[in-house]
Parts: C-alpha cells; structure tokens; sequence
C-alpha cells in the first residue's frame, strides 16, 4: 500500500474510535478492504483478455464490492485517485496539511460511509448510498456515516455532496 495512504489510514485510526470499532468488527468477521491506488487498477472481462483501465481517470475515489454468487461480500475495493488529488492540490498551491486532511475526508468517506457497510453486513444489502437526486446530502445514509467519523477528527461537518467539503474546493475558488 502507498505509504500516503497508509499515514492517513494511521492519522484516522489514531483519532477515531467509531473508525477503530468498524475495522475490528470487519476483521473479526472475515472481511477486508483493499484499498488502491488508481494506477493499480486493471480490468480484464475474460481471463485472457486484453486488459483495460478500470477507474476513471477523473474522479478522486469509488468503491467497489467484489460480490459472490450468493450476493455475498467478504471484501471491497476502495480506489483512491491518488495523483489526480496530489496534482490538484499542487496546482492550487496547497500546504500539506491541507492535502492530508482531504485525504483523510476522501478515506473516511469511502471506507467508513461505503466499504464497511457492506463489509458489516457481509453482503449487497449493506449499500450506504451518497444522495440520490433530490435527496439532501445530510439524509444520505454514506454522509451521515462520515460526518460521525469527521466529527472525531475535527475535519468539519459535510453539508453538501461533491467536492465543496475539500480544502481543495474552498481553495480553487479563492
């Protein structure tokens, strides 16, 4: 794993304990996050196919369940757009700190508002959604999760959906 990322996973653990109960809970049922980097991602459709990109080179993060044929799942994919975040904050002239706590928001988010839902039930039913439309982000049961675990942290209350919580958004738009 990326050493960047393992330091934020260490800076959320170390601070949360919502976060510290979730992954024990995972681990003692079996299940695990993968968590990778975007340049780590390749999909084939067939075994012996052509591989291809599998993550969009545009967006910051996903996650992915990696279902049985039960609809089971004991492990998800979380990808991170590393560089594309690295990038962006150096455009806009970013300190660290700022870099990182983005990095963490973005972790949280998909690990604690997606990954471990799924994780925690041990199935496709475990979805925590970010908002649909029309729905007020708040409501959202991935935005819920995640504002519990930024409240730990001390990385602000998420209020909208997209990228308007990211020091990277409030900088760009100075």
């Amino acid at each position: 794993m990326s050493p960047i990322l393992r330091a934020s996973l260490a800076r959320i653990a170390q601070r949360s304990a919502l976060w510290r109960d979730a992954i024990e809970s995972v681990q003692k049922a079996g299940r695990r996050a993968v968590i990778l980097t975007s340049d780590q991602v390749v999909v084939a459709d067939a075994p012996g196919a052509v591989a291809k990109d599998g993550f969009d080179p545009t967006v910051l993060a996903e996650v992915a369940p990696v279902p049985r044929a039960d609809s089971g799942v004991d492990m998800v994919l979380v990808v991170i757009n590393l560089s594309l975040l690295a990038e962006s904050h150096r455009q806009a002239q970013s300190v660290p700190a700022e870099f990182e706590a983005d990095l963490d928001r973005i972790l949280v988010h998909e690990i604690y508002g997606h990954a471990v839902p799924y994780l925690l039930a041990g199935h496709m039913s475990g979805r925590c959604p970010d908002p649909i439309p029309g729905e007020r982000p708040l409501e959202a049961c991935s935005i819920q999760r995640e504002n519990a675990v930024r409240a730990e942290l001390g990385l602000g209350r998420r209020t909208t959906y997209g990228l308007d919580d990211l020091n990277l958004a409030r900088r760009t738009k100075r």
